[in-house]
């Protein structure tokens, strides 16, 4: 039974291998390989059988992530300000807009003279009890949208994101920007460099739409680095956070 299940795979390779695209010289190396019998034979059935095995255990292995899990979060954080009452949240929303619209009459921006009644109202109101709240929030914000996670770094993940050419070869894309919403770098203020990643896939991507949805998988990486993005109307200087060689890159499909 051993050998005939051996001669059956030795048939279907063989079969694979006269009908899959090769290069003139690859077929040529193969149909030498061939003639010297099944030895060979099972030696490239091997290789085959591993690289595909290899292959299917790097996808299960990928663990999949979402964009936010790139940035630090605080629970605790959120449990306070999920514990508000209707009335604190809405205390704390104005605190936040006082806080900003002091930051514009300070800024020179405005006089007090040229305000609404309503934002001066807003700018005489007392937001005491809620100024330590907004003080943590704030300091919150400026991690989340600046700290990397050390806890990914070198981790092989899987992520859904927009693709950004950088570089291209025979009309693949081998060096892109991934980024978590379409038109980022381009109408509206880049992504925190925490939320951009250059990937490396030396096989390439077939180019086609700008910001095309892809799935990447691969060794996720901690490294700034500068990106020179060549766009319609001149050049764009990002920061990124985040490196990656991808294993596989490809089209993006909605979950059933």
């Amino acid at each position: 039974m051993h050998d005939i299940a051996i001669d059956d795979c030795d048939t279907v390779f063989i079969k694979y291998l006269r009908h899959a695209t090769f290069s003139n010289a690859t077929q040529l190396q193969l149909k030498k390989l061939l003639q010297r019998g099944p030895d060979v034979i099972h030696r490239l059935l091997a290789i085959l059988l591993t690289t595909l095995i290899s292959h299917s255990l790097f996808a299960a292995d990928a663990r999949p992530i979402k964009w936010s899990d790139l940035q630090p979060d605080s629970s605790s954080l959120r449990a306070t300000v999920g514990n508000l009452s209707p009335e604190q949240k809405t205390r704390l929303t104005r605190a936040f807009q006082q806080r900003q619209q002091k930051a514009i009459v300070t800024a020179g921006k405005f006089k007090p003279s040229d305000l609404s009644a309503d934002v001066n109202a807003l700018l005489n109101e007392d937001f005491n009890d809620m100024e330590p709240l907004v003080e943590k929030i704030s300091a919150y914000e400026k991690r989340r949208t600046s700290e990397m996670q050390t806890a990914l770094n070198n981790q092989t993940v899987k992520l859904d994101g927009y693709l950004l050419p950088l570089k291209q070869n025979n009309k693949k894309v081998t060096e892109f920007i991934l980024v978590p919403v379409i038109g980022a770098c381009i109408h509206v203020p880049a992504p925190p460099p925490n939320q951009m990643i250059v990937v490396q896939y030396p096989k390439g991507f077939p180019s086609g739409n700008l910001f095309a949805p892809v799935t990447v998988s691969g060794k996720l990486q901690i490294k700034s680095s500068k990106s020179d993005l060549a766009l319609a109307d001149g050049s764009s200087k990002v920061d990124v956070g985040y490196a990656m060689t991808a294993n596989e890159v490809r089209e993006y499909q909605a979950p059933k």
